[in-house]
């Protein structure tokens, strides 16, 4: 259920939060406004949804289990952030890393509480698809989550939920890294350290890597696709000890390409892949005796 309108809607709401905010979106400078393009964004995807009746329980499935907790995410995102980075504590990077140390607690232990759901959502599970994501199935619904599902064409009893999980993994990924900023702790020291000996490093440019990233995204490799582009940035920094923080803006580069391919350095991998397969594993000359 690919729609080039729901992808510019998607696009537009994430370039919006980028603008008021950062490129990552790791920290919440403008609240009122990030929700407000939240909001707007959530609306115009319900009008979407009755003006475009459903093509049976498959399409209407897959739009209550990928589409709507994939922008729904981003509301309660944002809501989640901005509360924990206000009530962060001013005060030595110890007990800074403890207070994020304990808000990752706080979501592993919603993970748990709906650990059943969670692994259904997890394991990309699809047993009980019919019961959980289609609207006339609202008796599946748990009660504890009755108060942010409405009974109408626009919810199911699962969507708010997957939704819910989406955004506590950006939100844990998010306070990685900013713990990762406040790394003088010693035991967080001598973790990175064991880990960075293990890691390869990046000795291309940055914008190379960007390029890699979202070729990974619109390829939808990571994950099933559905991997946000964030969250492999996010894999490729801790993996390749780069920073990517300004990912966005080299991506907006590599599309003001005038003189120069969109896809440079993937052009330049499967040219020389394309040669070491030549030169190595190519057709034998023959021995004429």
């Amino acid at each position: 259920m690919k729609n080039h309108r729901l992808e510019q809607l998607y696009e537009g709401m994430l370039h919006e939060l980028r603008t008021l905010n950062d490129t990552m979106i790791t920290s919440i400078i403008d609240f009122p406004k990030s929700l407000n393009a939240t909001v707007r964004t959530m609306d115009a995807l319900a009008e979407w949804s009755k003006s475009h009746p459903f093509d049976g329980d498959r399409e209407e499935i897959y739009f209550f289990k990928y589409i709507k907790p994939r922008f729904q995410c981003w509301h309660l995102y944002i809501i989640e952030l901005y509360h924990i980075i206000s009530a962060a504590p001013i005060d030595t990077d110890k007990i800074i890393q403890k207070y994020y140390e304990s808000e990752l607690k706080v979501i592993d232990r919603y993970f748990k509480r709906y650990a059943l759901y969670y692994q259904y959502y997890y394991a990309d599970e699809n047993a009980r698809d019919k019961d959980f994501f289609l609207s006339r199935n609202h008796k599946h619904i748990l009660p504890e989550l009755s108060l942010f599902t409405k009974s109408n064409s626009f919810s199911s009893s699962l969507d708010y939920l997957f939704a819910k999980f989406k955004a506590l993994e950006m939100l844990r990924n998010c306070i990685i890294r900013i713990m990762k900023e406040h790394h003088r702790n010693s035991e967080i020291q001598s973790l990175e350290l064991m880990l960075k000996e293990k890691k390869q490093w990046w000795s291309g440019n940055k914008i190379e890597l960007v390029e890699l990233a979202y070729g990974l995204y619109h390829s939808k490799r990571i994950n099933g696709g559905n991997a946000e582009v964030g969250e492999i940035i996010t894999w490729l920094e801790m993996s390749l000890n780069v920073d990517l923080k300004q990912s966005y803006r080299m991506f907006l580069d590599i599309s003001r390409r005038k003189l120069v391919s969109h896809t440079k350095f993937i052009d330049e991998m499967q040219t020389a892949l394309n040669s070491h397969i030549q030169n190595n594993y190519g057709p034998q000359p023959t021995n004429n005796k």
